[in-house]
Parts: C-alpha cells; structure tokens; sequence
C-alpha cells in the first residue's frame, strides 16, 4: 500500500470526487485520516502500490492535488528512548515496550502531515523520508 494526500479546493469539498473514483475504477482506497471543512480539506489515504498511478490520475482530473507524504524514519541509534515523541503523537503511533524502549508503528503513523515527532525529539533520531512518487 501506498499513502497519497488528497487536497480538496473549497470548490470539490461538496462533490463526491472519493467514492466516484472508488466505483469509477473498482479499487479500494483506505482513508487514514481526514479533515474537511467548507473551504477544503485534505485526505490521506492508503492505495493499493499496484493501483497508485490510475488513482492518482483519476484524483487529478477531477481538479484534486496528489502528493506523497513523507514517512518516517528512526535512528535507532541516535534514538535513546527518552519518549518526548510518545505524549505528541495524535494516532498513538508510539509506545514504549515492556523493557521502555520506543516503538513506531508505521501502520498507525500518518507521516509527513504530522510529523510532530520530528519536531519534540531532543536527539534529530526521527525525520521525514520520501516515499514513491507518482
């Protein structure tokens, strides 16, 4: 699976552009997470990797904006499991084990639009990476 942010114009908000594409083209699209208001919104969103360049497209020529949020990576040497990333996640992405050591799930992680984490860790062991583009 592949992440892509969908970014919705005040325009597309009230159009049924997600499930049109869905049914347009029979491929399965899982929202992660989303915020959508009336002046726009975005979505991100797990593709089939198989299926990323149709989807994309697809979002494309009905006026939405694809990008591919970056994902995390940690340093697992830099990191000294201090847990300052732990309290900021907003998904629960981060957990200590049994033995207080840190854990990142990426499955829960939402990436690039977040990325607080980046930001609250006092040793730089966590930063955004690139992933495929389309």
């Amino acid at each position: 699976m592949v992440r892509i942010l969908l970014r919705f114009s005040e325009e597309l908000v009230d159009k049924p552009i997600t499930a049109q594409v869905i049914l347009e083209h029979g491929i399965p699209i899982s929202i992660v997470a989303a915020h959508i208001d009336s002046q726009g919104g975005e979505i991100l969103a797990e593709v089939p990797s198989t299926h990323v360049e149709k989807v994309a497209g697809a979002f494309r020529e009905k006026g939405v904006i694809v990008t591919f949020p970056k994902l995390i990576e940690v340093d697992s040497e830099r990191c000294f499991d201090c847990g300052a990333c732990l309290s900021l996640c907003p998904v629960n992405a981060i957990s200590f084990k049994e033995d207080f050591s840190v854990v990142f799930d990426q499955e829960k992680c939402i990436g690039g639009p977040c990325g607080t984490c980046v930001d609250a860790c006092p040793a730089g062991a966590i930063r955004l990476v690139e992933q495929g583009t389309v």
